[in-house]
């Protein structure tokens, strides 16, 4: 591989990164969930409340409950997240 083929764009385009992994997980059933005899573990994740630009603070609770339900997950336990669920 040479330099010009590691060169990154100037500007990022979510689209191309997320056309091809929508589609992975997709075709996985990654967004399936089945109510089954394992013990649930849900999150109810609420929004930020955003009055301004988003910030670190953010990301943080996106990922602390990310960590949370892989945890559960790999407990065995049915695990449900929903991101970006409006509570309003």
């Amino acid at each position: 591989m040479n330099a010009r083929e590691m060169e990154l764009p100037k500007r990022y385009d979510p689209q191309h990164s997320e056309d091809r992994w929508y589609g992975h997980w997709m075709a996985r059933g990654y967004f399936h969930s089945e109510p089954d005899e394992r013990e649930p573990f849900t999150i109810a994740i609420p929004p930020p409340n955003v009055t301004g630009v988003l910030h670190m603070g953010h990301m943080l609770n996106n990922t602390i409950q990310d960590v949370l339900v892989r945890r559960a997950r790999m407990q065995g336990k049915n695990a449900c997240w929903v991101p970006g669920v409006d509570h309003a």
